[in-house]
């Protein structure tokens, strides 16, 4: 019942002692909230309801009910008085509460049974999902991942995850579903033993980069709401760039982002803006890229470590986030110290000597040039990741 009302948009919702002593049926235990809507002069008004739960085996007695009424009489600043059951009401207790209603105009009493439930959660597809996510299909259980993310920005569990992915070739994967599993991995740690990004064609990974991008203001703003962190979020944007610039798509995710980053006017969105919504996310990027490619690179030392890397995947396994496999769980913190030799070459091939340092550590990351860090990243991604599969149809 508790997610229900939250669904249906109660807020301040808590449990109290019911009015009825704590020796009742159900433990005299009921909920609290308030609804706010707009009054006759369309100001927003507070509601107060108390909801009553009845759970029974058979039809509601009719003195639960007519106890439950009187009582919230006592309590003049009551709206509403919801008594609510998993069974069903007799008419005699709803020929009742009309006539009581007459004589007592507030608080409004509304009976809930069972098929006023049913008919309530199915126009909450949130919270049976949320209630009843144990016996769900490998489909039920991508579905439920996708709604919690979307709707309220929580993950589930490890298991759920592992399941979808042992199935993932009898699924179908949208863009919705696959932002939502790797933002669901990162929470958990790592995605190198599900990378999701890895098991998809280039079309898709730019669909599912497109939608992350076009809904950064979304995310960011309910994150900021439910007081979430923003690791797994940023985490997930950056793995999803690489994804697709990995597929060779630098251009039509350019052409993305200038779109997506404007206002409704079709104005590009203030610098600062950008910055705040795309920063986190390509530092996390080129972070991620200074380490994994520098880690075996005869221009770097990593005898003296004096930088900790706070992720729980190693680096050695780093790559296998665009396999198709995954790789086994091997959590273990890393440092490094970045110490360059000058003289050495570089192992992907940039241009550099002892006045022109690695690039990935040398450019200044901004919307200005893009272009040139998708390049960088890129041509990382071509001698480190493995070769993106051509197959046409997946999961």
């Amino acid at each position: 019942m508790f997610w229900l009302l939250d669904g249906i948009g109660a807020r301040d919702l808590e449990w109290r002692l019911g009015g009825i002593g704590g020796g009742a049926a159900d433990g005299g235990r009921d909920l609290e909230g308030r609804f706010y809507m707009p009054g006759a002069d369309g100001q927003i008004e507070a509601k107060r309801w108390w909801i009553e739960c009845k759970g029974r085996a058979g039809t509601v007695e009719k003195d639960a009910v007519t106890s439950a009424c009187n009582n919230v009489l006592a309590d003049g600043t009551v709206d509403c008085l919801v008594i609510a059951t998993n069974t069903t009401f007799s008419n005699p207790t709803r020929d009742w509460v009309k006539t009581w209603q007459a004589r007592f105009p507030k608080p409004q009493i509304l009976l809930w049974d069972q098929p006023v439930l049913e008919r309530m959660l199915s126009d909450q597809p949130s919270t049976v999902l949320r209630l009843f996510e144990g016996g769900l299909s490998s489909a039920g259980y991508l579905q439920a991942i996708t709604e919690r993310f979307w709707n309220l920005l929580e993950y589930s569990s490890i298991e759920r995850a592992r399941r979808i992915w042992a199935e993932r070739g009898t699924l179908e994967i949208g863009p919705m579903e696959r932002i939502a599993l790797i933002a669901n991995e990162f929470a958990h740690g790592s995605i190198d033993e599900r990378p999701w990004g890895g098991y998809c064609t280039d079309e898709e990974a730019l669909a599912a980069c497109s939608m992350a991008i076009f809904n950064l203001l979304f995310l960011y703003t309910r994150l900021m709401k439910a007081g979430g962190q923003q690791g797994p979020i940023i985490e997930a944007i950056a793995y999803l760039i690489l994804a697709t610039l990995r597929h060779g798509q630098s251009e039509r995710l350019q052409e993305v982002m200038e779109i997506a980053l404007r206002t409704e006017g079709g104005e590009p969105f203030p610098e600062k803006v950008v910055d705040l919504l795309l920063g986190p996310a390509l530092d996390s990027l080129r972070g991620d890229l200074q380490l994994v490619c520098s880690c075996d690179c005869d221009r770097f030392s990593r005898d003296d470590s004096l930088k900790h890397w706070e992720r729980s995947h190693p680096i050695e396994t780093y790559w296998s986030r665009f396999g198709r496999n995954g790789a086994p769980s091997n959590a273990g913190d890393q440092s490094y110290a970045r110490l360059e030799r000058t003289a050495e070459p570089c192992r992907v091939g940039f241009q550099v000597d002892e006045e022109r340092s690695c690039p990935l550590y040398q450019i200044d990351i901004s919307i200005e040039n893009l272009t040139d860090f998708f390049a960088i990243a890129a041509r990382v991604l071509k001698y480190r990741a493995p070769t993106p599969s051509r197959r046409q149809t997946v999961i």
